[in-house]
Parts: structure tokens; sequence; C-alpha cells
């Protein structure tokens, strides 16, 4: 008995005495004896009967030496306990398989899933199986193989990866000690990537995309699945936005294992904001509007504000996800993607077809043949209203005389057709500043069918040998006596054409002023002015005397820089560069000026020179004088004036 007691004495020494670091080097290896491990096993929780297996690891490499303890999960918890586990090496693998509670149904899930947890157990006995465990196993096991790092840091690194490949930041603790039924951070960030890693899939589909995750990450430490990204974002916003979060929250109350529900649905919502570049919805951003810019996204080009802490699209009232109305259902096990009728009216909501394949025409329109080339197609109201985009045969016609004549067959052969003329309205067939949005509209009703034309004349565009003119045309079917649904987004800054009152002064230094560009995902809309001491097209003026143009240009441009200072702007700096070798000045001077008020920040580019257009070594155009550039960049979506229909 007393020898007994010396070596139990000397074991708890060995304990002590035993470095905490990974598996660098056998001195940092101990035994564990007659140990036991408790904890939860959680995707959800598993159920009860559920396997747990403890499994030995190698003290040096991590692989399995095969030694294994079984036990069982004991309750619909997911609670285990493993009694009388004697390890050579304090590393193990802790492995659970089974069914688990699926958040998103409330429900037994319909297949069995394992997960994974690596510990140390010289310093626990406590060890909780979840998502993140198993996430950050292979990225662990890498890390200690192959770089070389203690398990320690190899697990803080790996765990801080995971959570930051769902935008997650925060010192939550090892991911072992983290569970669900808990209130804190780091519990809420275990639910939130449970809840989204599940989403709209099933137990396969839920299998296979963390398989592929613990691919990508094990030697990256990133996650770069973008379509799979995407689609977690899209099922996300669309639950957050119908306030369905809340049913979530209530599947994990009802299973009475929770005191408090942490706080995830901050984290759900924060995925699929930084997703689609919407970034955080704080105070100082209160009625912000941002697009999103995921072109992958089914709510790609789509508007959000920030009201109250949350985003949401404009003119539906913001989903809460704690609301106490009945939410809708937030995924069904299927795999199948869920649509919300709070999303935009200009996203196709009912179309199976792939981007790339666009259906016939109905017979009743063949008259728009094959020479007319297809551009968009979309549908709404589970296909009540389709809507085809086209552009006109003789892209390249070279006189508006051309297009029109082309325009008016098609009039004259949609008369023959029973079409008549409605009217004009503003139309979004195109999507430039320049082009004409002034559209013709032709309709025609056939067995309770409406079919309707909008043609929308496209401005020539300057190319080198002449211009270019077309149309475009725009079909729409209306079925069952279906209210149209508009394609036209006139929340676009495209349609905010109002001159910056900022910008009056402008008028006084410029011969020329023109709404040149514009940009919803930077809110900007570019302007810009031109003073010309000299414009014409006769050649005979290349022969004037150079300098006497140039200077009559400085004399005015120096006026015009006065005068920015008395109207806000802040000069940034000065720079010059060569614009034009056949002139006798090629040094055009650039000066770079910037303004900000409460609505926007002005960004102001002058150019002084000789501006002139060459062809094979002569210009056939002076222009003397100077070019003013100036972008406009709205801090939110600028009021719209009502439209004209």
């Amino acid at each position: 008995m007393k020898w007994n007691r010396v070596l139990g004495c000397l074991a708890a020494g060995a304990m002590l005495w035993a470095c905490s670091g990974g598996a660098s080097g056998e001195s940092g290896i101990i035994a564990v004896e007659d140990w036991e491990v408790v904890g939860v096993s959680q995707k959800g929780p598993f159920v009860t009967g559920s396997a747990v297996t403890v499994q030995e690891l190698d003290g040096i490499t991590l692989k399995q030496t095969g030694k294994s303890f079984k036990g069982s999960i004991k309750s619909d918890k997911g609670d285990f306990a493993i009694k009388d586990i004697n390890l050579e090496s304090q590393y193990a693998m802790l492995e659970a398989n089974g069914y688990y509670r699926d958040e998103i149904s409330g429900k037994k899930s319909s297949g069995t899933v394992t997960l994974r947890a690596l510990t140390d157990l010289s310093d626990r006995k406590k060890v909780n199986i979840n998502l993140l465990t198993h996430l950050e196993y292979e990225r662990v096991m890498y890390l200690v193989s192959k770089k070389k790092k203690s398990i320690a840091d190899a697990k803080a690194q790996a765990e801080k990866e995971v959570l930051a490949s769902f935008g997650i930041e925060g010192d939550f603790g090892e991911s072992e000690d983290l569970n669900i039924f808990e209130s804190g951070d780091g519990n809420a960030a275990l639910l939130a990537v449970s809840v989204l890693m599940q989403s709209n899939v099933d137990v396969a589909g839920l299998t296979e995309r963390i398989g592929e995750f613990s691919i990508a990450l094990a030697e990256s430490g990133s996650w770069d699945d973008a379509d799979t990204k995407t689609a977690i974002a899209d099922w996300a916003c669309d639950v957050d936005l119908k306030g369905s979060l809340s049913k979530v929250r209530k599947n994990v109350e009802d299973w009475k294992y929770a005191d408090s529900v942490p706080a995830f649905e901050k984290y759900v919502a924060n995925f699929w904001w930084d997703n689609y570049g919407l970034g955080v919805c704080n105070k100082k951003r209160e009625n912000e509007t941002k697009r999103n810019i995921n072109k992958l996204s089914k709510l790609y080009d789509e508007y959000f504000v920030c009201e109250n802490g949350r985003w949401h699209i404009p003119g539906d009232e913001p989903g809460s996800s704690s609301s106490k109305t009945e939410p809708a259902e937030a995924s069904s096990s299927s795999g199948e993607g869920s649509s919300s009728s709070l999303y935009d009216p200009f996203v196709s909501s009912s179309s199976s077809e792939p981007e790339d394949t666009i259906p016939p025409l109905p017979a009743e329109l063949d008259f728009l043949d094959t020479t007319y080339s297809f551009d968009g197609y979309r549908s709404f109201g589970d296909g009540k209203q389709e809507v085809w985009f086209l552009t006109s045969p003789g892209r390249l016609v070279n006189s508006r005389e051309r297009r029109d004549s082309i325009a008016s067959a098609l009039v004259n052969l949609m008369g023959t057709r029973g079409f008549a003329f409605e009217g004009t309205i503003n139309n979004d067939s195109l999507d430039t500043v320049t082009c004409d949005t002034l559209s013709y509209v032709y309709s025609f009703e056939k067995e309770n069918v409406v079919y309707k034309i909008y043609i929308t004349k496209e401005l020539g565009m300057g190319i080198m040998y002449g211009s270019s003119y077309f149309f475009k045309v725009k079909v729409v079917v209306l079925k069952d006596g279906f209210e149209e649904m508009p394609t036209t987004d006139y929340s676009s800054i495209r349609f905010f054409k109002d001159f910056p009152e900022e910008l009056a002064f402008m008028e006084e230094y410029s011969s020329t002023k023109v709404r040149a560009d514009y940009d919803d995902d930077s809110l900007m809309i570019r302007w810009q002015f031109r003073r010309n001491v000299d414009s014409t097209k006769s050649q005979q003026y290349q022969f004037l005397p150079e300098l006497a143009k140039e200077k009559a240009a400085e004399e005015a441009f120096e006026p015009f820089l006065e005068a920015l200072p008395d109207n806000g702007f802040t000069f940034v700096k000065s720079d010059s560069l060569g614009k034009n070798s056949n002139m006798s000045n090629p040094v055009v001077v650039r000066y770079f000026y910037e303004m900000e008020t409460p609505a926007a920040k002005f960004v102001l580019e002058a150019e002084l020179g000789t501006i002139g257009y060459p062809f094979f070594g002569v210009t056939y155009t002076f222009k003397y004088g100077y070019t003013v550039d100036i972008k406009v960049y709205y801090k939110q979506k600028p009021e719209h004036k009502e439209k004209s229909e």
C-alpha cells in the first residue's frame, strides 16, 4: 500500500512536470489512466443511443493507435460519459455518430452524421463534440504534422480560421467548451455556424458541405467556396428578412434543454451582410442605402437600407427575428431553396431556365425572327408574366434613318397582327446614361393573354469609321389577367438626373455640361464640363498660331481655379502629363480638388491643355481650353423625383 502511494505521487508529479505543448517530443507525452470523459455532442444535439468513441492518438504523429473506448448518448440533450479510459498519450480524438435534432426543422434528422473533436486530455475531462471541433479537426492535424506546431497553438489558430470563414471574430476559448444550450458569444457563434451550414440542405448536403470545408481549410486556412457561401447567404437573407430565425430559436427552446438560447441571430445576419458587401449596420449608417454587389447572389443589384441596426429592402418592413407572429417555415430538409415575397420584382421568381438558356417566343410573336438577338429572359408570378429582351437586327447600321426604317418595318408587322399603340413610358431596356429611356408601347390580346412590345431607341455611339444605331425590344406576355410587374428599377441613380446645387457655379466657368456616368455600387454620378476657347472641325485652324490659343486657355483657366475655394473645394495636388505630341505644347496640367458635404463627397479633376483628336498624324478637331471631371459620391441614395409615365 505504501509503494502504491509512492507511485501515485510520482504519476501526479509527472503530470505537473510534463510540457503542456503538442506532440513535438516524447517529453511532452503523458499517460492518461482511469480517466472519465464527459460532454455533449451537438450538431443540433445527437439523439439518445448515438455512438461516441474516444480513440487514442500517437503522441508524436497524432495517428490513431487503434485503441478506443466506446460509449453512447444518454439523452436527447446529446450528453455522454465514458469511464475507465487508459491512454499512453494524452491526445485523443472523440467521435460521435448518429441522428441529431435539426435546428431548422426542429425535428430529428433524416440521416446520420459523424462529428469529431481533437483534444488534450491531460488537463480536462469535459469535451464537447460539435461542428466547430469538427471543422477545425483536419486543419489542426495539418498544422501539427506538417508545420510542427504544438497542439495548443494549432487549435488556437484553427479555431480563429474557422470562425473567420463565417465573418466571426472574437476570443471564445476552446471549441470543446462550447454548448448551444448555454449563453455567451462563443456559444452563439457555434449555434450560428450550425444553422448556416445546415441552412437549406438535407443531411447528405450537410455532410458534403462540412467535408468540402474541412478539405479547403486544411492546407490554406481559408474557405473560398464562393458558390456555397452565396447559397447560404441567400438563404440567411431570406429567413432573416422574413423573421423566420425566430422559428429556429423556438425550436431550440422547445427542446427544453436551454435556460436561454444564445444570441446567434447577429452572426447569421452579419454573414449575409458581409457576403453582399453591405457591411455592418449601425447608428452611424442609419438610413444609408447599399447595393448587393455579389454577382452570384439571387439578389444581385438589390438595394438594402440600414434602419434600426438591420439591413432590409427599401419599401418593406424589416423582419424581426424575435417577432411574436408565426413566421414562415425557415427551410425543409429537402435541399430546396426558399423564395420570399419580400424580394424585389426585378428578380426572376419562377423561371427554372439556366441563365444561358432562353425559352422561345410564343407563336404569336414569330415576326420577331432570328435576325433579332436575345439578350435575356425573366419570369414572374409562377410564369404568369414572361419577359424577353432583344436587340434589333442591323446593329451596326450607320444612320438613324436606317435604324428607324427597321423599327418602322417592325411596327408595320405588328399592325398586321392586331397590335395597337398604347403610348410612351420610361423603360430600362438600356443601361447607360446616354441612351433614350423613352419606350413606345404596343399591345395585343388573345384568349386571355396580353402581348406587349416595348421599342426603345439606342442612341448612336461614335466609332472610328462612323456611328452605330440600333434599338431594343422588350416583350412582355401576361396570362390570366396577371397585373404587369415592372422591370425598371427607378431607384437606380441612373434616374437621378438633378444637377447638384453645389456645382451651380460651374455654369459660369464651362461651355458644355454632360452627365457622363453613374455607378450604383458606390452611388456615384459623374459630371463633365468643358470650357473651349476654340472648337472647330475645319482643318484650316491647325495652321493658326498655337501659342495664342493656349494663352487664351490659360487665361480662362485661372479664374476657374480661383473660384474653387470660394465654392467649398479644397486643393489636393497637381501634376502634368503628355497629352498630344502633335500640338506645340503637349503638356497637360491636372489639378485635383475635393469637397465634402452632409450629402456627398465631390472629387474634382481639372485638365488644362490642348485637346485634340489625332487621326493618322493629323488633328481634325482642336479644342483649346480645359476639361473638368467631377465625381459625386452620395452618402446615401438620393431622393428621386416622380417618374414620368
